[in-house]
């Protein structure tokens, strides 16, 4: 049981691991959307073609995406933190 353990640890931490980019790469793309755009976030979202809304929803909506999520955003503040 405790091998199995550590085998699903180690696939979730390598899927985390592997999620960090995407979700820092859409967080980014997301942001520069909205400034381009000058849209409010709802704006932008309702503008959107359905496809595109599900995909945004499945990446960052996901329970298992969380953890990737949140660390994302953390080092998207940080690196962006004087923009503001």
């Amino acid at each position: 049981m405790t091998e199995f353990l550590i085998v699903i640890g180690g696939v979730l931490l390598l899927y985390y691991l592997v999620m960090i980019p995407v979700q820092y790469s859409n967080i980014a793309a997301t942001k520069k959307e909205i400034q381009r755009s000058k849209l409010s976030h709802n704006e932008m979202y309702e503008k959107k073609s359905f496809e595109e809304q599900e995909l945004q929803f499945n990446l960052q909506g996901n329970p298992i995406n969380l953890p990737a999520t949140l660390i994302a955003q953390l080092i998207y503040t940080i690196r962006h933190r004087h923009e503001k």
